[in-house]
């Protein structure tokens, strides 16, 4: 039986990508089995030919059409067998993984459902990867204390029980994955973890924060090069979580809560002369109460029309290597 499945999804980041599975490669020691799958999104850049020939332990599913996150996950899950699936962005790495002390977190306690190491930025500063769900009254508590009380979780170096933890390093328990049911595609980018955390929460499984692992994350990266359209999906996939989880009533609180934050940030970023951060933070004002424009759904859409693909690429090829999978990736 496979212990772990670690579900990469590449979207044309070919060099970060191979960088992350050094890593990987270089934390794999234990007496784990591991199978490591990288669903590769239609890139363009010749990550699929350089993954084969650097790594030709790790399965790789060449998708010949552009899908969301919770697709994508979904698809290498419903391929696989591991007890635990490890969800890793490709702009992610560690100097050890610790897979052997994560899987052994979750044999331990039988109840956790997902798990998350520490986040960190590239020169090391603590980057924020759990918080307290979004609801109406944890948006008003943002906003009287300017995010400052009872929001953020992962600002700590002991191990605890938190709300949610960010996708971009989420280890997942199968079963219970299976329990409730696979990520909502619904989310093409941004708040499908959040979603499925709190349904993990309702179903009674715990969420542990693990800061003893740590990984870097290139954070914003990999879709910071067309900020309105990713702005506009944030916001889109906030608006479908609060819309799925709240009473109308509720949805609009939140929103304007936190959109009235981002206001306050805007007129002192235009104060101060920093216009390109202040229209950012005008543009999430605006989007707190309606979208307003396409985001990176639209832009997947329209590759995929390019081609003559449909919503879900129709034509698309699928291709994986040879053989079984490996505890080690060379």
């Amino acid at each position: 039986m496979i212990d772990l499945t670690i579900s990469i999804v590449n979207a044309g980041s070919r060099d970060v990508l191979l960088t992350c599975l050094e890593s990987l490669h270089q934390s794999m020691h234990g007496d784990i089995t591991v199978e490591v799958v990288v669903l590769d999104n239609a890139s363009e850049d010749g990550s699929v030919d350089s993954v084969r020939q650097r790594f030709p332990g790790v399965a790789v599913i060449a998708q010949g059409f552009r899908a969301g996150f919770a697709a994508n996950h979904n698809r290498v899950i419903r391929a696989t067998s591991g007890r635990y699936i490890l969800l890793v962005n490709p702009d992610t790495f560690s100097e050890d993984w610790s897979l052997a002390r994560l899987v052994s977190e979750l044999d331990g306690n039988p109840r956790i459902g997902a798990l998350g190491p520490r986040l960190v930025y590239p020169d090391g500063r603590p980057q924020a990867s759990a918080w307290r769900f979004p609801t109406p009254a944890t948006c008003v508590l943002g906003l009287l204390t300017w995010g400052r009380a009872g929001i953020t979780q992962s600002a700590t170096r002991r191990p605890r029980r938190v709300d949610w933890l960010m996708g971009s390093a989420l280890m997942l328990r199968r079963e219970a994955v299976e329990e409730i049911g696979l990520f909502d595609e619904g989310f093409f980018l941004y708040f499908e973890e959040v979603d499925l955390c709190l349904r993990l929460h309702r179903a009674g499984w715990e969420l542990r924060y693990l800061p003893e692992v740590t990984v870097v994350h290139h954070k914003g990266e990999l879709s910071g090069y067309v900020p309105q359209r990713r702005i506009n999906e944030w916001w889109r996939g906030q608006h479908r979580y609060w819309r799925k989880h709240h009473s109308a009533v509720g949805a609009r609180v939140a929103a304007v809560a936190i959109g009235a934050r981002y206001a306050v940030a805007a007129v002192r970023g235009f104060a101060r002369n920093e216009t390109a951060r202040a229209e950012l933070m005008r543009l999430h004002a605006r989007n707190a109460w309606t979208v307003q424009g396409p985001g990176l759904r639209e832009l997947a859409d329209d590759w995929n029309s390019s081609l003559g693909l449909g919503e879900h690429g129709g034509t698309a090829t699928q291709a994986t290597t040879a053989g079984r999978p490996r505890r080690r990736l060379s």
